[in-house]
């Protein structure tokens, strides 16, 4: 395994393992007990605007906040996924129109746009929420998996296999998806990326989790006003979330690569605008 591919690995199992493992270590959320105060002996980052340690908090924060990016993408790349292929493959103009034009419509409004109307109506519903970040990413997963289906649905090989006599089952389910198993998996990254970016930004206007809660978009914007006499209650926060998206789209880019491209860069062979 290459360094690159370490670094990034790293990049993204540290946050990953804090969600993960973080609340086995803390038991339950922690409470405002005290006076915030800077870093000390049993507090290494300190305590936020509450009094609560911020490691702690750290610890029982990435949860939920993961867990409803990891979901929002599953749910909205499976709905523009289906759009996507079902649009590139059909057979009538009109069909395409139908199934692409209201993606445009939804690719004009700002994600944000859509997540404050949801927050509005909802009173800050998580799932409420996490609908609507999921419906901001599928017109441009349908979009992207559109442009991707066309050449593959319409190519040659797929004349052939119609030919041949095979299912509409086979032909889109096992081909077209092995084919674009590697650009799918690039722009997974992307939009996971895109959901924690988007998640973070409504928790950090107060339109996602309560304000409270020891989330980890959260915390940053409630410790914000603190930042320049306390940056360790944002510090740690913002530095996980960042972390996991430098590690995500690191990592997808190496692992997707093309093989000898890799192979030239390992060995030092790959000279500037080759």
């Amino acid at each position: 395994m290459s360094v690159r591919r370490w670094f990034a690995l790293s990049l993204v199992v540290v946050p990953l393992l804090i969600a993960v493992v973080g609340p086995a270590f803390t038991g339950s959320v922690p409470s405002a007990r005290q006076a915030p105060f800077g870093p000390s002996s049993w507090s290494p980052f300190g305590t936020d605007r509450l009094g609560r340690d911020v490691l702690a908090t750290a610890l029982v924060g990435g949860r939920t906040f993961l867990l409803v990016a990891a979901l929002t993408v599953i749910g909205s790349y499976t709905v523009g996924f289906v759009i996507g292929v079902a649009a590139a493959a059909a057979s009538r103009a009109w069909l395409d129109e139908l199934l692409m034009r209201p993606m445009d419509v939804l690719l004009c409004l700002p994600s944000l746009l859509i997540i404050m109307v949801a927050a509005l109506r909802t009173r800050g519903s998580v799932v409420a929420i996490a609908v609507a970040i999921g419906i901001a990413l599928v017109a441009p997963i349908a979009r992207f998996v559109r442009m991707a289906a066309r050449p593959v649905v319409h190519g040659p090989v797929m004349d052939a296999l119609r030919m041949q006599g095979e299912s509409r089952r086979y032909r889109y389910v096992n081909y077209t998806v092995r084919e674009m198993i590697r650009p799918i998996a690039a722009d997974v990254g992307v939009r996971f990326t895109a959901a924690v970016y988007i998640l973070a930004s409504a928790n950090f206007l107060g339109l996602g989790f309560d304000t409270t809660s020891t989330d980890w978009a959260v915390s940053v914007a409630a410790n914000k006003d603190a930042l320049t006499i306390a940056p360790w209650s944002v510090a740690l926060p913002a530095g996980l979330i960042v972390l996991l998206m430098i590690g995500v789209n690191l990592l997808c880019d190496d692992l997707l690569a093309d093989p000898r491209t890799v192979a030239m860069r390992e060995s030092g062979r790959v000279s500037r605008g080759e």
